[in-house]
């Protein structure tokens, strides 16, 4: 009698070149200090980012990646001094970069991926009617999440975190500036196929996303203070980092017969983002150490197991300055936007990697003198979603 032999999917292939743009925000956070003398964690600057790459995979597991790439990127990442209609600029104008990463396959079509690198940037000096030029070079580390849309066609989400060394022009000052920028990106894949040595693995998926969710979330921010005296002064400004954590929570609700889901959520944390003054002794501090936002969100169901998504809402920020034998504090709001990925790990458990971005609003601290902080905030978080009766793992490949 004939016997029935077990057939298995192929896998799908990550081996390839690739080539695509990015777009997206960043800080960049400026420290300046001369050894026991004066030390100043932050002028600040932010701004947005676009930029392309080329660069290729190799699939060397069933769920392991690692590869290569080339990116430049040009921005408008900027600090700026106006007095008394004079204005001076420093702008983080171009930079490029050479990085490699590693991947874990979450899905045959969807990976988590860490990268570490070189760059090299260019900064503009400009005001007073000319311009100079200062060159900074250092490491990069970052991770994301990276998914097929559809044909050749894959989507990233990624953070990436740029250490420079210090500009050694200015000797025994050191200048060492931080940058943070988040971004969006979509890249063609060529020569897409079957990986023969690899069979297809299930994939976690959720039939209906309806339902509450719960969990915790956590990652690094940046702030950037504006200060002015209207018609008079504005500085753009001073800049802190640091990390951040707490917890958040939602509804969401998939519409029946499409893969439109639609919910909100809250969230709030404590952090460290922080900017401090040291001069000869004398230390003062300013930064964030609790932060609480509402948002809505809109995303797009792929597969049953990855939603892109955007969100907007409000948010709140508790703002403390230190200085020594005394300490105040206030409230900073603003409209909140942000966008991100999240992928079902489990038919429950879900890992999402996000930006959100808040703009702050004016506060008067003593008149005239005025504040607004502006912040954002990459964060990767794990949520539970409860009831699940519609969940199941199955093989989609």
């Amino acid at each position: 009698m004939p016997i029935a032999a077990e057939v298995s999917a192929r896998g799908f292939s990550w081996t390839g070149v690739y080539a695509g743009l990015h777009a997206g925000y960043g800080f960049a956070n400026t420290s300046i200090s001369v050894p026991g003398i004066v030390g100043f964690s932050g002028l600040g600057s932010n701004g947005w980012q676009v930029g392309g790459k080329i660069g290729a995979d190799y699939q060397f597991a069933q769920r392991w990646v690692i590869g290569g790439l080339v990116e430049g990127n040009l921005s408008g990442i900027d600090t700026v001094i106006s007095l008394a209609g004079n204005s001076v600029k420093l702008s983080a104008d171009r930079r490029w970069a050479v990085r490699g990463r590693l991947g874990f396959l979450i899905t045959p079509e969807t990976m988590l991926y860490a990268t570490g690198g070189w760059s090299q940037g260019h900064i503009t000096a400009s005001g007073f009617g000319g311009s100079a030029g200062l060159t900074t070079s250092g490491w990069q580390i970052g991770g994301g999440i990276e998914t097929r849309l559809a044909g050749n066609w894959f989507m990233h989400a990624e953070y990436i975190h740029t250490y420079s060394n210090s500009i050694g022009q200015f000797a025994p000052v050191s200048i060492k500036p931080t940058l943070g920028t988040a971004r969006l990106g979509l890249s063609y894949r060529f020569g897409l196929g079957a990986a023969e040595q690899y069979q297809a693995f299930a994939a976690p998926r959720r039939a209906d996303w309806s339902g509450f969710y719960a969990g915790v979330q956590g990652g690094y921010g940046f702030g950037n203070t504006t200060l002015a005296v209207p018609g008079l002064f504005s500085f753009r400004g001073i800049g802190s980092q640091g990390l951040f954590g707490g917890v958040l929570g939602g509804y969401d609700h998939q519409f029946a017969g499409t893969n439109i889901v639609a919910g909100i959520e809250a969230d709030a944390g404590i952090s460290t983002v922080r900017t401090t003054l040291n001069v000869a002794g004398f230390g003062a501090s300013i930064g964030s150490d609790w932060n609480a936002g509402v948002r809505g969100r809109l995303g797009y169901v792929i597969g049953g197991s990855v939603m892109p998504y955007l969100s907007a809402g409000y948010g709140w920020t508790h703002v403390n300055i230190s200085l020594p034998g005394a300490s105040a504090g206030w409230m900073s709001s603003g409209l909140q936007l942000g966008a991100g990925v999240e992928t079902m790990l489990t038919a429950n458990l879900a890992l999402r990697a996000e930006y959100i971005h808040q703009f702050g609003t004016s506060r008067e601290l003593v008149a005239p003198l005025t504040a607004k902080i502006d912040s954002g905030r990459a964060r990767v978080g794990l949520t539970w979603k409860f009831g699940g009766e519609g969940a199941a793992v199955t093989a989609r490949y």
